[in-house]
């Protein structure tokens, strides 16, 4: 796959070292999962490789993966969830299909590896051993340094799904379980407000039913940026880096017009066609 030819093009071309996180972060296999969860927390991050004893890597786990098997108690949507985790190792609830890339191998190059895969970090290695993390979020530092001035309209996705900010909770779940995608956008009449994501869904199905059926404000994730679709890439991708969020939406004329992830500015540095393009051909 052919990498992207705009402008200050070079830095795509600097290797993975020099955007890959400073330290590793990992649990080992038989790790309990309570314990994993606190080293996420911990540190602020939201998935970590799995390492045995030899310094092999075998897996990968998130707080998503965690979440899924854990019991989740939550008497009301602004209370702090309370998760219990089995008492399972994480082996047992690893992903084991872990992609990774090697810490001389082009920046450009992880961009195609992330939208090939479709996610958001790679682990790097050196001589086959894991040392480090790369994610979008690191990898965008490359569209800031390069001063990318392509607008937020040329990588948003315009099919948008969305719900209102009055519907129920239980709604917003069937909704975001319908549409079969990773989050929902949440409007008051036509300006984006929030998120409803499968973190949210996860949580929501430990409310009460009677909480179920208060509307989706009460749970919804505010942790969104809005720009106007005119807005340059290395704005967008520095305040998404500064800020760590990774859903930005579009606007224009104070109404919702496109949506866009860290996927899709990898896409975009990975030289494939973005969606504002493939609209426009």
């Amino acid at each position: 796959m052919a990498l992207t030819d705009h402008t200050n093009m070079d830095l795509w071309s600097l290797p993975v070292r020099e955007y890959m996180s400073s330290s590793l972060v990992a649990v080992e296999p038989d790790t309990l999962l309570g314990d994993a969860q606190a080293t996420l927390e911990r540190r602020g991050i939201s998935a970590a490789p799995v390492i045995d004893a030899t310094g092999e890597l075998v897996g990968i786990i998130s707080t998503t993966d965690i979440l899924r098997v854990a019991r989740i108690e939550m008497q009301s949507p602004q209370a702090l969830a309370r998760v219990w985790p089995p008492p399972h190792r994480v082996r047992d609830v690893m992903r084991r299909d872990v992609v990774t890339i090697d810490v001389d191998t082009l920046v450009g190059e992880a961009a195609v590896r992330m939208v090939r895969h479709g996610i958001h970090r790679l682990i790097v290695t050196r001589d086959d051993r894991p040392i480090s993390v790369v994610s979008a979020r690191d990898a965008m530092r490359a569209i800031v340094e390069a001063r990318i001035t392509a607008p937020l309209s040329r990588v948003m996705t315009t099919d948008v799904k969305s719900l209102l900010i009055g519907d129920t909770i239980d709604c917003a779940v069937g909704e975001l379980a319908d549409a079969n995608v990773h989050g929902l956008v949440v409007l008051d009449g036509s300006w984006p407000v929030g998120v409803f994501t499968q973190h949210e869904a996860i949580k929501a199905r430990a409310l009460p039913p009677a909480v179920r059926k208060t509307a989706v404000e009460q749970i919804m994730s505010y942790e969104t940026l809005c720009h106007n679709v005119q807005t340059p890439l290395f704005r967008v991708a520095g305040q998404s880096m500064s800020m760590n969020v990774r859903r930005i939406l579009a606007v224009d004329d104070r109404r919702l017009v496109g949506i866009a992830t860290g996927l899709d500015l990898m896409r975009f540095m990975a030289g494939e066609p973005t969606n504002g393009e493939r609209l426009a051909s």
